[in-house]
């Protein structure tokens, strides 16, 4: 993608996610789940689960037999981080790169949690991405990314006087949830 394109479509993407002044990163990364279902006209399902045994592998999306498509992200202690991760699902999906389609006996190891990080497994296993893809697709990301944090003090991160770096590592540092519920993100 060039950069005129580029530009233009961070520009969209942030206008359309439209987060107020006082937001958190968890309320960024919602509000990026939104987006992906109005965006796909379909429900989004969004899982964070610990990913175990999986080189690299921080997220991956699948579209289930039933229209939903579920998007599997890394349990990071930080939303920050669960941010971005997100952020680089939205970007496969707004470069219409294709999801692994997971047949509905798949589809159903999605409501068994302790089979969720094997789930992962088979996702990435049957990705059909290429390099190339997931290169652009971290690259509009990053931009993402950037242009939300650029110029902007971050609600849960405004109390603390700490330098940027010194912040994500203390969000790194804090407490793990395992699973967050679509109505709990």
């Amino acid at each position: 993608m060039n950069r005129r394109k580029l530009r233009k479509l961070v520009d969209e993407v942030a206008r359309d996610l439209d987060l107020p002044p006082d937001a958190t990163h968890r309320d960024a990364s919602r509000r990026v789940c939104e987006l992906m279902s109005e965006r796909l006209g379909r429900p989004v399902d969004v899982r964070f689960a610990a990913i175990t045994n999986a080189v690299c592998l921080t997220g991956a999306t699948a579209l289930l037999e039933n229209g939903t498509y579920l998007v599997i992200c890394a349990d990071s202690p930080s939303w920050y981080h669960r941010l971005h991760v997100l952020l680089h699902e939205f970007a496969h999906m707004l470069l219409a790169h294709q999801p692994v389609a997971l047949s509905r006996s798949e589809g159903m190891r999605k409501l068994a949690p302790h089979l969720l990080p094997r789930m992962a497994q088979i996702i990435a296993g049957r990705t059909t991405l290429t390099e190339d893809e997931e290169r652009e697709a971290e690259n509009l990301a990053d931009h993402l990314l950037e242009r939300l944090t650029e110029h902007r003090v971050w609600a849960d991160t405004a109390a603390t006087e700490e330098p940027a770096h010194v912040r994500r590592v203390a969000e790194s540092l804090e407490g793990r949830s395992r699973w967050v519920r679509r109505g709990d993100l």
